[in-house]
């Protein structure tokens, strides 16, 4: 038998996956900090009760990454507790099966923030201004990760992101996080204190932010404001969903 290479499947947050929109699921695949290609390989979705809603499907290997594109039929019932399932021919020549966690949802909820927000607070950070900071001609990357781990905040906290109405009530802790892992690059690239110093202020302003939230949650999840509105750090407790426990993984 084969000796299995040791691989890391990057799932950055659960799959929020929308019923009746078409989507892709992703499954990229590293070793050594490098992606790793699979020469093939299937796909299964697994509802809360296990059944197989996708059944070892095919994926396609896209630049290097295993993917699968499905539009959930609307007679799915929404929930929690899915999983996604991934089979796949890696080059140590072993199949590896990583697997997700998933939910099918109505609407995935959207980041409020862009690079115009950062350049709008900071304009040195802005690649075509008179003077940028450093050479990196997009923070994109930044953003996708302060949104990436506010998520995974709420989720921790046993709040699911799509069950909120109107991300703007989310800008402002997006725009601090996002600030900070800027300069906190910044400052890794540029040989002045000032940039961590700034990085820092911004984590503590997002921190404060967080303590301030207020958020409207659809409980129901049918696309209408339902319930009154409260901070991240209490939990959405669902009447619906697995039978009123708490809506959150893990439990």
């Amino acid at each position: 038998m084969p000796t299995a290479d040791t691989y890391s499947a990057r799932f950055t947050l659960p799959d929020l996956i929308e019923r009746g929109v078409a989507g892709t699921l992703r499954c990229p695949m590293y070793r050594s900090g490098a992606l790793v290609a699979p020469s093939s390989g299937t796909v299964s979705v697994f509802d809360a009760s296990g059944t197989a809603v996708v059944n070892a499907a095919s994926v396609t290997i896209t630049s290097s990454v295993a993917t699968y594109a499905w539009t959930p039929p609307a007679s799915l019932t929404l929930g929690d507790r899915w999983r996604v399932r991934w089979s796949l021919a890696m080059p140590d020549s072993v199949t590896h099966s990583p697997e997700n966690e998933a939910a099918l949802v109505r609407a995935r909820l959207y980041c409020p923030i862009t690079e115009a927000d950062l350049y709008r607070m900071e304009s040195a950070l802005d690649p075509s201004g008179a003077a940028p900071l450093t050479s990196l001609s997009s923070y994109a990357d930044k953003i996708d990760e302060a949104w990436t781990q506010i998520q995974l905040r709420l989720i921790e906290a046993g709040n699911r992101p799509n069950l909120i109405i109107g991300p703007s009530s989310l800008r402002q802790v997006a725009l601090d996080l996002a600030l900070s892992l800027c300069f906190a690059d910044v400052g890794s690239r540029v040989a002045n204190p000032v940039h961590t110093e700034t990085a820092m202020r911004y984590r503590a302003a997002y921190e404060t932010a967080w303590q301030r939230i207020s958020l409207t949650y659809d409980t129901t999840d049918t696309g209408n404001t339902n319930d009154a509105k409260r901070s991240p750090s209490r939990s959405v407790w669902l009447g619906g969903w697995n039978h009123g426990t708490r809506f959150g993984w893990g439990e």
